[in-house]
Parts: structure tokens; C-alpha cells; sequence
């Protein structure tokens, strides 16, 4: 939907149902204190676009309270800020802990986006929703858009109801983008880079699967692709990810620590990374083993991801910068 298919590949960038947006975009975003949420009300706000980023729990600089529960305001939101885009990027995301609150993780990620998706397209404001790319099964992939999904546990039955919600509710005018592996600075400090750097200042061992794989994404770019496809009112299913869609989470930390260390952080001499089946760690939720993520229609966008080492130098300077009484910087 949205682009213009022909000789089995992506000819243009043309977007034939929808006009692109005039300069600036009013932008509201959801869960705007979170990973993904936090970069793309940065990124919006230097591109000279303005921006409104809510919070539930954890306030940061210019946001404003939202709790997704509650219809009522965020049809007050609308009215107030009037936006010409929203982008959904809250919902509940720990996948072991879905396991343990399937209502939680239904509500969060499936009905208030939908509901959400409703409200907007009843006001002609285009719609955004984060998805993932464990709604597939990790038994063939990497995925193509246009892959079949079949979701193992209740984290990503939960986005994959919520991708169908929101297509439904937006006449299939949403942009639904799945992204996987995500990393870059964050006020809570919970992302896998922030898990490597403590193991490795402070001589822990990570034990990590060896047989999962996915594409290591860097927020700032998923901030930028994401931004550029609101600004075309893209809709439809997106593949955003980095370039190593076969990267194991071993591979991974090893790629973390050399790049810490290589921007000055010290390492343990007790740091180490052990790589172990899926099966022994047992994890609560299964897991899709090959989730990673082909990037064909974003590749045509002409933005292509940064250098991995850059992306940590930004991280660590990032989190000084945005978050100086924790994170990265401090060890939390």
C-alpha cells in the first residue's frame, strides 16, 4: 500500500494514494521517554519538524504525561496539539515477562494502539506503529515484508494482534514499522549495549545464545528512516533494521566491547562472553532463532545505517549529553 510495485522489485519511491507532508510535520509520539520514542522526538526536533513526546512513568525534558488507557486523552492530545502524525512506540516489550501478564501485553501492545489508530484516522492524521520481527517464527529466516507470520509467544502474538488492529482501524493507511535488536542511549540503561558495557567494566560473564539471530539497529538511525517515511506518509509494512541480519548475540558483544574499548573504556580482565544453545538458558518465552530482518523497500530510501563503531561513540556521548545523572557514562 502506498508504494508502486513492478518487475518483482520496489521501482520508485513515489507514493501514489497519499501527498507527502508539507514542512514542518506536527508530530506527536507516543512513549516518547522510551529507546525508540526518545530518538525519534530528537531526531524530529533537529530536522526542524515540531514535536510533542509523551510519558507514562519516567519523565524526561518536554515531555508531557499520557497513559494509554485513557481515550479520553488522548482525544484531548489531538485536540490540543493538533498533529499531523503520530507515532505509537510504547507498549510493553519484556518478552519473558508477557509470559506472566498476557492481559498486560494484549492491552498494551494490541488494543490501545488500535483504539489509538481509530481516533487518528477519524482526524486524517496519519498513524505509526513500532512492531517486531518475532511475529515470525525464526525458522527460515531472514524476513521479507512479505513473509507469513507465525508468532511463538504471547510478546509477539500480542504485536502481531496489534499490527492487524492497526491495519484494520487505519483502512490499511498505517505505517507499521518492524524493527528488532535495538540499541543506543536510553534514560533506563536497559538495552543490550548497556548490559554489555556493565559486564565489561565491572567483570561479569554473559552468557548469550549462540543460535539467535538478529540485526544489531541503532536507534538514531531508526529515528532518521522512521521520520523520512512519516514525511512521505508511507504505509504498510517496513523492515527497518541494520545491515547483519544473521549477527549473533555472542557476535554481537564481542562487536560492543571491541568498540568500547577502542572510545576508552577500560575492560575487566574478567570480562568474558559465553556462548551456549538457546535450550540450555532457559528462557521463559521461546524464542525465534533466525528473526533477522531483510531491509529491501528501506534500502531504496537512500539512507543507509551508520558505522557500527560511530553508533557506539554516539551512544556513550549521547548519554552524557541527554541522561547526566545516569547511564552508559555511570555504570548503571
Amino acid at each position: 500500500m502506498g508504494m508502486r510495485w513492478g518487475g518483482g522489485g520496489l521501482e520508485s519511491l513515489t507514493f501514489k494514494t497519499r501527498r507527502a507532508m508539507n514542512h514542518p510535520v506536527n508530530l506527536l509520539v507516543v512513549g516518547g521517554s522510551g529507546l525508540i520514542g526518545w530518538h525519534v522526538v530528537r531526531h524530529a526536533d533537529g530536522a526542524g519538524h515540531r514535536v510533542t513526546g509523551t510519558y507514562r512513568q519516567a519523565a524526561l525534558p518536554g515531555l508531557v504525561p499520557f497513559d494509554g488507557r485513557d481515550e479520553r486523552g488522548f482525544a484531548e492530545l489531538l485536540q490540543r496539539h493538533r498533529p499531523d502524525a503520530v507515532v505509537h512506540a510504547a507498549g510493553f516489550t519484556w518478552v519473558d515477562g508477557c509470559e506472566d501478564q498476557p492481559e498486560r501485553a494484549l492491552e498494551e501492545n494490541a488494543l490501545q494502539p488500535g483504539r489509538l489508530a481509530r481516533e487518528c484516522r477519524q482526524r486524517g492524521i496519519h498513524f505509526t506503529y513500532l512492531s517486531t520481527s518475532y511475529v515470525f517464527d525464526g525458522r527460515e529466516g531472514p524476513y521479507t515484508e512479505d513473509a507469513t507470520p507465525n508468532p511463538l509467544n504471547v510478546y509477539s502474538r500480542s504485536k502481531w494482534e496489534g499490527e492487524r488492529r492497526v491495519q484494520a482501524a487505519s483502512g490499511d493507511g498505517a505505517l507499521i514499522a518492524r524493527v528488532i535488536c535495538v540499541y543506543g542511549a536510553e534514560a533506563r540503561g536497559k538495552n543490550f549495549a548497556y548490559q554489555v558495557r556493565r559486564a565489561f567494566t565491572e567483570g561479569a560473564t554473559l552468557r548469550l545464545p549462540s543460535d539467535q539471530e538478529g540485526n544489531p539497529s541503532d536507534a538514531r538511525d531508526l529515528a532518521r528512516w522512521l521520520v523520512a517515511l512519516i514525511e512521505q506518509r508511507a504505509a504498510g509494512l517496513w523492515h527497518l533494521g541494520g545491515p547483519r541480519p544473521d549477527c549473533t548475540r555472542p557476535e554481537w558483544a564481542r562487536m560492543l566491547a571491541e568498540a568500547f574499548e577502542r572510545h576508552g573504556l577500560r575492560r575487566h580482565p574478567q570480562f568474558a562472553v559465553e556462548a551456549v544453545p538457546t535450550d540450555v538458558l532457559r528462557q521463559r518465552a521461546p524464542r525465534p532463532l533466525r528473526a533477522g530482518m531483510l531491509t529491501r523497500r528501506l534500502d531504496l530510501l537512500g539512507l543507509p545505517p551508520g558505522e557500527f563503531g560511530d553508533s557506539i561513540g554516539a551512544l556513550l556521548r549521547l548519554d552524557r549529553e541527554w541522561f547526566p545523572r545516569g547511564g552508559a557514562s555511570r555504570g548503571p
